[in-house]
């Protein structure tokens, strides 16, 4: 029976996107592999692509001791992003893994290794989940990061959580524009225009979505997930939520267009979602470690520069950082004080 009082984005099997664009081919996983091995377009192997993208050593006396103050981030790869704020240590979409695949042998795999390892984090507070395909959610890399920190993802994904050993008093499912606190940081799940699926079976039975977070000191920090550009949404969102000092914006994984665009920006797109949201400054994800789709593996960063000069926007402002790379942030400090309230990260 159809519940009339369930949100729009809501169906008898899961969930759909707020503003569904129609799809300019069909979309299917084995039409995707037909494109992958035998069309035209001349997808890069992985086995050609190492050394390509630029590398850091990381600091890890920075990592270790951050400033509170200032917001510190370590791009560790693709969307797995070390961010340290007011006293909180938070990792987004954490995948450590050799492959972006549920097979020890087959998927996409990693030609640029991780910026950092496992044993090399800090303790975590939080660990925010975008949504369930492989390049983001890697059960191996949750199963050992285990039960320390907070795990925040989208509705109908905890039971895989808990396929890592994550306990269920260890995670909280959230549904679009719910929000939480965290000590006294809010979180709140805002929707993107993408997917879900595990199988070829469970295309989106689960959620997946995004995340803003608000410290305490009025610091507001955008987590976008993955996402294709849709200008409805996006819109609808600037108006919601625009107004943010630092974003995660993915730049990488947009070609064959016309099969990706509604389920991944390029690098134009990445900066139109930086000026409807009003992101101040942001870090380029989603590109430079695992070969998912058909654009050379280093252009994303040269299409993102050409945006930023059309756009006006200051190179300093949205960065293509190297893996394993941290850079600092001015954060927000108390106007009295000068001094950065603290983060309770009490639960």
């Amino acid at each position: 029976m159809t519940n009339d009082n369930r949100p729009p984005h809501h169906t008898d099997s899961g969930f759909e996107n707020r503003y569904p664009l129609p799809d300019r081919v069909k979309r299917s996983f084995w039409r995707f592999m037909k494109r992958r091995y035998f069309g035209a377009e001349n997808w890069p192997k992985a086995k050609h692509q190492h050394g390509k993208i630029p590398t850091e050593a990381p600091n890890l006396d920075a990592i270790h001791n951050p400033d509170p103050a200032r917001l510190q981030v370590t791009w560790i790869g693709h969307a797995t992003v070390l961010v340290q704020y007011g006293g909180l240590n938070i990792l987004t979409d954490p995948v450590f893994a050799k492959r972006a695949s549920p097979f020890r042998y087959v998927g996409p795999k990693r030609y640029s290794q991780p910026g950092l390892q496992i044993d090399q984090l800090p303790d975590l507070d939080l660990v925010l989940l975008s949504h369930n395909h492989y390049d983001h959610f890697d059960i191996e890399s949750l199963g050992k990061i285990g039960n320390t920190p907070r795990y925040i993802l989208p509705l109908k994904n905890g039971t895989l959580l808990e396929k890592a050993g994550i306990s269920p008093d260890r995670y909280d499912e959230m549904d679009w524009d719910q929000s939480l606190s965290h000590g006294s940081v809010t979180i709140t799940h805002v929707p993107s225009n993408h997917w879900s699926a595990r199988t070829t079976k469970d295309r989106k039975e689960m959620l997946w979505g995004g995340y803003i977070l608000e410290f305490a000191d009025g610091y507001r920090f955008y987590f976008v997930g993955d996402t294709g550009w849709n200008e409805r949404l996006f819109a609808e969102m600037g108006e919601q939520y625009g107004g943010i000092d630092f974003g995660l914006i993915p730049i990488g994984a947009y070609e064959p267009s016309d099969f990706m665009s509604n389920a991944h920006t390029n690098p134009e797109e990445a900066v139109q979602i930086m000026q409807v949201m009003g992101v101040k400054q942001a870090l380029a994800i989603h590109w430079g470690t695992f070969v998912l789709t058909a654009e050379p593996v280093d252009e994303p960063p040269v299409r993102l520069a050409s945006a930023l000069k059309d756009a006006g926007i200051a190179d300093d402002d949205f960065i293509a950082a190297p893996i394993g790379a941290t850079r600092l942030f001015d954060g927000k400090t108390d106007h009295q004080t000068g001094v950065l309230p603290q983060t309770d990260a009490a639960q």
